[in-house]
């Protein structure tokens, strides 16, 4: 797949999230001002206090540029376009599990943490049975 469909494709994964969050908290609006309005409260609610724009548009941003970032590293592993897709809306996801992964190292080489667990577990008296 063309790398730069992969990032474009990501980008547009990314900002569908915020996109869908968006909808959400304007169908949250309109059900609150149709239940006010049913109960003849003239005080219905605005939209400003469900939708903040500055933050909403930043998130969007945000998104986009995790999304193509995603797309950039998971490139090779991207065989279609709705993989592409998966991997700019779940980027901040991604993301976080590729920079907590650690390089284990296989247990017969000895590293220094394995050393010294293995000194304090010597140093630990073996328990008594009450035989003796």
């Amino acid at each position: 797949m063309n790398w730069l469909t992969v990032i474009c494709l990501g980008a547009a994964g990314g900002a569908i999230v915020t996109v869908v969050g968006f909808c959400a908290d304007v169908f949250a609006w309109q059900q609150t001002r149709r239940t006010a309005h049913l109960k003849r409260d003239p005080k219905l609610p605005t939209l400003r206090a469900y939708v903040d724009p500055w933050p909403d548009f930043v998130a969007l941003l945000t998104r986009i540029v995790l999304g193509v970032l995603a797309g950039i590293v998971f490139r090779s592993q991207v065989t279609t376009p709705l993989a592409a897709f998966a991997v700019g809306a779940s980027a901040p996801a991604l993301l976080t599990q590729l920079g907590n992964a650690r390089l284990a190292k296989p247990a017969d080489e000895g590293t220094g943490l394995d050393a010294a667990a293995s000194m304090k577990l010597a140093a630990v008296e073996t328990p008594k049975s009450e035989e003796g």
